[in-house]
């Protein structure tokens, strides 16, 4: 994402204008105006970082610890070039970082540097630019894990709906298509196998993750079987290709088994239609042609002709008293 992202947000709510100026603290330039008027507002601080605390929904869950000691070097050498932006005052003293975290946690590390400057946000602001923000300076700083930045975006789309906009209004917000929307939030929807490819930090290929989840829907053993090869270095080819490949097998194999079913469902019948034919036709029972009763001793010898076949049962003489009083309860109905 770039600043388009943030000049887009900074419309706001029906072409309006936010009440606070983060795009501006964001941008590249600009920072000495804002730190100026932040100082003559009473809103510039220089505080220990014991004094800040991390937003507990800041869309950044993980940070490159490699990165941050990089950061923190160059703080060390260069100074801090931009102030972090902060909340209100909390009730126990500190202050919520809204963005910025990465050069909090690179001066909390620092034994050089001792406090951290930083900025409180002018006037109010909601939750839907405060998030769509903090997603745009993630990807600004450094990239975020995929399924970090999946959750951000379906909290934008959540709140989007909650204001009664659609899932398009929401991926304008966030400056992507629809189309590329609907595939990180698959992502929220796909086995652990697949998202710890992206909190592990081994690959944070959207596209990748997406045709893995899709593929993993009809043939999970098939990805896992793909992605340890890919780990291992015994993949012929590159992941990106592999997942695209496997996705167009699960893809075809599902619409197939689609078919089969359908065409499984026709050859039943239809209300209506004509009946089925061959193998599927259950015969139809065949009726006796010939029945005969006949007592020998204490039991009767029931014969009955079927066809060319002649079959005899032997039957207690209370179970014939039993049928002939039902035969003749039937009869007469």
């Amino acid at each position: 994402m770039t600043n388009k992202f943030s000049q887009q947000v900074s419309k706001g709510k029906g072409g309006q204008k936010p009440k606070v100026d983060i795009t501006d603290l964001l941008a590249d330039s600009g920072t000495d105006e804002l730190v100026n008027r932040a100082k003559s507002e009473g809103r510039y601080l220089s505080l220990p970082a014991e004094a800040f605390v991390p937003d507990p929904n800041q869309p950044r869950k993980t940070f490159d610890q490699e990165r941050i000691d990089e950061l923190r070097v160059s703080i060390e050498s260069n100074g801090q070039l931009q102030p972090i932006l902060v909340g209100d005052r909390l009730p126990d003293g500190t202050y919520p970082i809204i963005a910025g975290e990465r050069r909090w946690r690179a001066i909390r590390d620092s034994e050089k540097v001792s406090v951290v400057d930083a900025i409180i946000r002018s006037g109010d602001v909601d939750e839907l630019h405060l998030l769509l923000m903090q997603i745009d300076e993630n990807n600004q700083r450094e990239q975020i894990p995929a399924i970090e930045n999946a959750m951000a975006m379906k909290r934008v789309a959540d709140i989007c709906r909650a204001e009664g906009k659609d899932q398009a209004y929401a991926a304008k917000l966030l400056n992507v298509s629809p189309g590329r929307l609907s595939k990180h939030l698959a992502l929220l929807d796909a086995p652990s196998v697949v998202t710890g490819l992206s909190t592990h930090g081994e690959t944070q290929d959207v596209d990748v993750l997406y045709n893995l989840a899709k593929a993993a829907e009809s043939k999970p053993e098939e990805v896992a079987e793909l992605i340890d090869q890919w780990r291992s270095g015994e993949l012929e080819t590159n992941l990106r290709k592999a997942s695209t490949e496997l996705a167009g097998e699960a893809k075809q194999a599902k619409k197939e088994a689609k078919e089969n079913q359908d065409s499984g469902a026709g050859a039943e019948g239809k209300k209506g239609g004509k009946p089925p034919k061959g193998d599927d036709v259950p015969p139809k029972p065949k009726k006796a042609s010939a029945v005969r009763l006949e007592l020998d001793k204490d039991e009767f010898m029931l014969t009955v002709e079927l066809g060319n076949k002649k079959l005899s049962f032997r039957v207690e003489a209370d179970t014939v008293v039993s049928l002939k009083d039902d035969i003749a309860k039937n009869w007469s109905k």
